[in-house]
This record gives structure tokens, C-alpha cells and sequence, in this order.
């Protein structure tokens, strides 16, 4: 074979090798983007579910009220005592405000709106009822037990009656659009799981065809490179090292990312020195991107196990776990921080999961502020009567507060990858753990000055 015969074969499988890196690129990429979007669906269907929850309970709440105000009419209208006619009022009066939250949870469906229309009318019937009894006992200033029984029976009854069968239908619309949301979470996720596993199969398979690319150049030039140096028993070491990577990696099908990141880091190690500046450079973003999806799929698995691992609740002392985290936390980074902290009361609650809460919001606090000469993080508690509140303060880069409802969104960030590492997942599994905990979590913060992290919980355990 000639020199320029076998140029023409090298240049050639390098071309190869290059599309078959960059095509393994391409379906990283459209993965991550799949799992993202897969998240973001995820996240949106769950606000859906959450929404239509709320519209459940407020309808049940109205009706709940007029069952309240019916309750106090009837005393009234027995013992004639005053305090029930204005206990009787005062419901009457939260009605318009419980009607309009109802409205404007249902802004975007027309056909609820139409309901709620009925609804109303159907309240507004009830009410002139129980006001035309509470009338008549003004005018007679008692009643005997039957007329009581015919004014709380008859139209009142039957407008009751007609107000709870239009809030079951109401109810019944929406538990149909919470079904509908439940199968379209479920076939998205069914979707996502298939282009994962196809397309890190694929991906695998075009890697496996770059290495073996790459081996076969390798030994081409060994060939060639044999009469000039008399290095052979290195060279075939080498050979040999490749064959056990390439077996390896063609067995260990389990953990696709982890193939792909492992193996590219000791190509790269090994044959960096071969390969052209735009080999190495796709070498390189393969080894970031795979590192990024997993990180990504961790945290998305995390994420997701949090919502369905119970709580298990015990007296958790929060001072000597948060000085537990701080430790590691400072250890992680490397780093040795003071930390002003305040005694931290007691709480019930699960340890496991509010370690989670600490590590990642002391995490963020190190983080966030190392680029200040002096890094300042505080910890302080308020007592309440039924809860506690604990806050965590650093004097960092903070955010804007025009960006507060992306927060604790999942894979939500406010700074850039090239500023500080993350997946933008912590404080939406640290929101999550404090919700499940019966409490609340918020913050607020200015630029280049400082970031205070709120979270109350309850001082006794969530039934």
C-alpha cells in the first residue's frame, strides 16, 4: 500500500471518527433536552394537579359555609338569640369573596365559569330563603316548632339540596380534567423513558464505532511508525490496554453515562497526544455533556423519590445537625468558615430529610458568597406558638427579586453554569421536604449584598 493510499485511509477514518464523536454528541444533547423538557412537563401537570385540588376545596369550602350559615339560621330562629343572626351575617358576608377566588381559579375554563354562574344563582336562592324566615321571625317574634320545621324544610331544603348537586358536578369536572392530566403525565413519561434507553443505546454504539475506528488508525500507524522507533513492547501494551477498554465498555451496558464519561476520560488520558485540536475538543464536551445529563438524572430521580418517601418523624435537634452539615459542608468545599449561629430550636420532623434542607441551603450560602473576601453565614431561629422559624443569611451575589417565582423551580436558575456549578434542583427538593413537613419556605434577597433563606416548621409532628 502507498503513502498516499494509506494518507488517504487515515484521513479518512479520522473524518469517521469525528462524525461518529460528533453524531454521540448530538444524541446527548437531544436526550438532555428531552429529559428537560420531560421535567418542565412534569413540573407543569403537577401545578395542574395542585390547581385543580384547590378548585375542589374551595367549592367544598362554599358549600360548607351555607351548610354554617343554614346551622345559624335555624338557632336563630329557635332561641331568637342575637349572637346567631350575627354569626349567621358574618358568613353571609365571606360568601362574595369565596365566590370570587372560585372565579378566578377557573378564569380559563369556560365551562366552569357557566357552572359557577348556576352556582351563584343557586346561593343567591338559598339566601333569600333563610332571609325571608329570619324576616318573618322579626315581624312574629316567635315561632312554634312545626312553622320552624316548614321555614328550614321545604324551598330551603330543596335549594340546599340543588346547591350540593351542582357542586357535584362541578367537583365532577374537575376530578375528569385530574384523570386526564394523570394519563398525560404517564404517557410522557413512558415517551421520555424510551428516547433515554434508544438513544443512549445508539449513542453507545456510535462510540464503540469511534473507538474501534480509533484502534484500527492506532494500528496502522504502529506499522508505520515500526521502522523508525523501537518502541513495539510499549505499543503493544498500549494495544492491549485498548482491547480490555473496548471489551469492557462493549459488557458494561448497565450504566450507559457512566461508560461514556469513564471511557472518554481515559482516552483522553491515553491518546489526547493522536488526535487533532477538534477531536479533543469533542472529546471533552462528550465527557462534560454525559457528566451533565447524569447529574441531571440524579437529581431528577432525587427530586422524584422525595415525593413519595415517607416522613418519618422523631424530636430532631437541629443544633447539633446543623453544626453535623456545616462540617461537611466546609469540608466539600474546602474551605473553613466561621458560622454565626444562634441556638436552634428543637422540632419534630424527619432528620434524614431536613439534613437535605440544611446541606443544601448552607451549601448555597458557601457557594454563593465564596467570591467575596470575607464570607459571612448566619443562622438564626424565631419561636412562634406553633411553629418555629429558622433563617439562613450569606452576604453573597444574591439575586433579583423579579426572578422569585423561578426559585424553587426544578432545574430553575438564577446564575449562569460558568458562574457556579448546579442543576438548579436543590431548593426545589428543600421546598418540597419543607411542604411535606406541614411548613413553608421563602426568601429574599439584593444583588451583590446578601441572600436570607426562610423555612418554618411545626413544633409538633404532622399527623
Amino acid at each position: 500500500m502507498s503513502d498516499e493510499t494509506r494518507s488517504g485511509d487515515m484521513i479518512k477514518q479520522e473524518w469517521l471518527t469525528k462524525v461518529g464523536l460528533s453524531l454521540a454528541l448530538f444524541l446527548l444533547v437531544l436526550i438532555s433536552f428531552i429529559t428537560f423538557n420531560s421535567v418542565d412537563q412534569f413540573a407543569s401537570s403537577s401545578r395542574l394537579v395542585e390547581h385543580t385540588h384547590l378548585v375542589i376545596k374551595q367549592i367544598d369550602q362554599v358549600v360548607s359555609d351555607l351548610k354554617d350559615a343554614e346551622s345559624t339560621q335555624r338557632g336563630y330562629l329557635i332561641t331568637g338569640d342575637g349572637i346567631f343572626l350575627k354569626t349567621h351575617y358574618d358568613i353571609l358576608a365571606q360568601l362574595p369573596s369565596q365566590i370570587a377566588t372560585l372565579r378566578g381559579l377557573t378564569y380559563d375554563n369556560p365551562a366552569q365559569r357557566k357552572s359557577i354562574d348556576v352556582f351563584e344563582g343557586l346561593i343567591d336562592k338559598k339566601i333569600a330563603v333563610m332571609r325571608s324566615g329570619i324576616n318573618a321571625l322579626e315581624e312574629r317574634n316567635a315561632f312554634h316548632s312545626d312553622e320552624i320545621a316548614a321555614l328550614v324544610g321545604g324551598e330551603g331544603r330543596l335549594a340546599m339540596d340543588q346547591l350540593r348537586e351542582q357542586s357535584s358536578l362541578m367537583i365532577m369536572v374537575e376530578e375528569k380534567l385530574l384523570l386526564q392530566r394523570a394519563q398525560e403525565v404517564e404517557a410522557k413519561a413512558r415517551s421520555t423513558k424510551l428516547w433515554i434507553l434508544f438513544g443512549n443505546l445508539l449513542a453507545i454504539v456510535l462510540l464503540l464505532s469511534a473507538f474501534w475506528l480509533i484502534l484500527w488508525e492506532i494500528k496502522h500507524r504502529r506499522r508505520a511508525q515500526r521502522k523508525i522507533e523501537k518502541n513495539a513492547a510499549q505499543l503493544e501494551l498500549t494495544n492491549k490496554e485498548l482491547e480490555s477498554f473496548s471489551y469492557s465498555v462493549s459488557h458494561d451496558l448497565r450504566s450507559p453515562l457512566r461508560a461514556i464519561d469513564g471511557y472518554s476520560r481515559m482516552f483522553e488520558e491515553d491518546f489526547a497526544d493522536r488526535l487533532d485540536d477538534e477531536g479533543r475538543r469533542l472529546l471533552s464536551v462528550i465527557r462534560v455533556s454525559s457528566k451533565k445529563m447524569g447529574q441531571l438524572i440524579d437529581d431528577l430521580l432525587a427530586f422524584s423519590r422525595m415525593g413519595r418517601k415517607p416522613v418519618d418523624s422523631a424530636k430532631v435537634d437541629m443544633n447539633a445537625l446543623v453544626d453535623e452539615v456545616w462540617t461537611e459542608v466546609c469540608a466539600s468545599s474546602k474551605t473553613v468558615l466561621p458560622l454565626k449561629k444562634t441556638n436552634l430550636p428543637a422540632v419534630w420532623g424527619d432528620q434524614a430529610l431536613l439534613r437535605q434542607v440544611w446541606m443544601n441551603l448552607l451549601a448555597n450560602a458557601v457557594k454563593y458568597s465564596s467570591k467575596k473576601e470575607e464570607q459571612i453565614v448566619e443562622i438564626t431561629a424565631k419561636q412562634s406558638e406553633h411553629e418555629v422559624v429558622y433563617t439562613v443569611r450569606d452576604n453573597g451575589v444574591g439575586f433579583d427579586m423579579r426572578f422569585y417565582n423561578k426559585l424553587f423551580g426544578v432545574f430553575q436558575r438564577l446564575h449562569t453554569e460558568n458562574e457556579f456549578p448546579g442543576t438548579g434542583v436543590g431548593l426545589a427538593i428543600a421546598q418540597r421536604v419543607i411542604v411535606r413537613h406541614g411548613g413553608r419556605i421563602w426568601a429574599e434577597s439584593k444583588p451583590d449584598e446578601y441572600t436570607i433563606f426562610n423555612f418554618s416548621l411545626p413544633k409538633e409532628a404532622v399527623a
